[in-house]
């Protein structure tokens, strides 16, 4: 098949968009990215990419084509600047793609926007629109204290809903989301179920050595991934405040985001020193970091939306092996609790959490090693990219040879 990808965000940036393509290539597809210049998640162009440099790339067999916007930056309005002018010129660019693909697919993080370039091809080329829905809107506003009974919310309802409808099929990658997208569109929605996967690099063994800041003799609690508002990692700086006067505990922090100024400021305010800030690593590092880990937290802030969502991390933590600490509810409680690989605790929990990490730690050492056998099988059995690529290339053999809207 040829299939167009339709992402804002992209390889470098740290999205697994890219993963997905490749894959689709080594399969025998033909793939086009269309996507925006690299600022997730400082902020900035990356280097490279200034005034329009790298428009068009291959990587690994796939064409990728990227648009100029507006960096993200640190504040509302950037940030708000980035999301529509992507939209803008990604609705610009796609008039000058050819009309020959398969398929279109939206890979739909933050904002729901994002899509409307995809919905722009499908609708002047009438190739079919899978629109994979990753997260789910208006309900991300509420994570950033947008309040629901809100001019904003209630009007990006009327766009996410124009958004939804637009797609020839749905593929979402929690459950719970159909529920809601079927009370937002008003009627009963048939998506597929398209979870996501932890990495291949995550389920080999490593043998290397622990990275700086690793004491083996401590407990070792590591949080791993993007560190913005939805994430809550100021809940795990707070837990770790709780137990400072334990020496046997260390919490890290590898990741960077939106708030991880404001969780360093937060540990040196509570005397927290036993957090350590690692700062964002290449993926194919993070192995290391979870190998020296008694055990991987997952914090989430506490709304309803971010209940419905299993955080990808988990995945990878699973893989890896590795006991959780997670102060979540919802999804991500109820696969914790199914695999029987972890402890948990209500969201923004921070007494909660330091009483989860005392009891893991309390377990003898050959409980926890069970815990985390348990979730890799559990990774393996519905967590897989093999299953993933297999779900999606399905889906899109089915749209193959039809019309959109039709």
């Amino acid at each position: 098949m040829r299939i167009l990808m339709v992402s804002q965000h992209y390889w470098p940036e740290p999205f697994n968009v890219s993963d997905i393509c490749e894959a689709l290539v080594e399969r025998g597809h033909r793939v086009t990215v269309l996507t925006g210049m690299p600022n997730y998640p400082e902020g900035d162009i990356y280097s490279g990419y200034e005034n329009g440099k790298n428009e068009f790339q291959q990587r690994n067999g796939v064409e990728i084509v990227r648009v100029p916007l507006v960096p993200r930056k640190h504040d509302p309005v950037h940030r708000v600047l980035n999301y529509y002018s992507f939209a803008r010129n990604g609705e610009r660019a796609q008039q000058t793609l050819p009309a020959n693909f398969d398929a279109v697919v939206s890979f739909q993080t933050s904002p729901v926007m994002q899509a409307r370039p995809a919905i722009a091809f499908a609708e002047r080329t009438s190739v079919p629109l899978l629109h994979y829905v990753v997260d789910i809107w208006p309900e991300c506003l509420l994570a950033g204290g947008v309040k629901k009974e809100s001019a904003v919310y209630k009007h990006y309802a009327k766009v996410s809903s124009g958004i939804y409808r637009k797609a020839d099929r749905l593929a979402v990658t929690s459950p719970l989301f159909v529920d809601y997208l079927s009370n937002l569109l008003g009627r009963q929605v048939d998506a597929a179920f398209l979870p996501q996967y932890a990495e291949e690099g995550f389920f080999a063994p490593f043998a290397g050595s622990a990275p700086e800041g690793y004491d083996p003799s401590r407990f070792n609690v590591t949080f791993a991934g993007n560190v913005g508002a939805a994430q809550s990692v100021q809940t795990l700086v707070r837990a770790a405040a709780l137990l400072k006067n334990d020496a046997s505990f260390a919490f890290h922090v590898v990741g960077s985001g939106s708030e991880l100024s404001v969780c360093v400021k937060l540990a040196e305010e509570l005397g927290a020193g036993n957090v350590t800030f690692h700062g964002r690593h290449d993926i194919a590092d993070m192995p290391a970091y979870y190998a020296a880990s008694d055990a991987m937290a997952a914090t989430f802030s506490s709304d309803e939306m971010l209940a419905w969502t299993l955080p990808r991390k988990v995945q990878s933590y699973m893989a890896a092996g590795r006991p959780i600490v997670a102060a979540i509810g919802g999804e991500t409680e109820r696969v914790v609790n199914d695999a029987q690989c972890g402890v948990c605790c209500g969201a923004e929990d921070a007494e909660g959490l330091a009483d989860a990490v005392r009891r893991l730690a309390q377990l003898p050492c050959e409980h926890r090693i069970e815990m985390g056998a348990r979730g890799r099988e559990y990774c393996l059995a519905n967590y897989t990219k093999r299953s993933f690529i297999d779900t999606l290339e399905r889906e899109l053999e089915q749209l193959k040879g039809t019309k959109h809207g039709m």
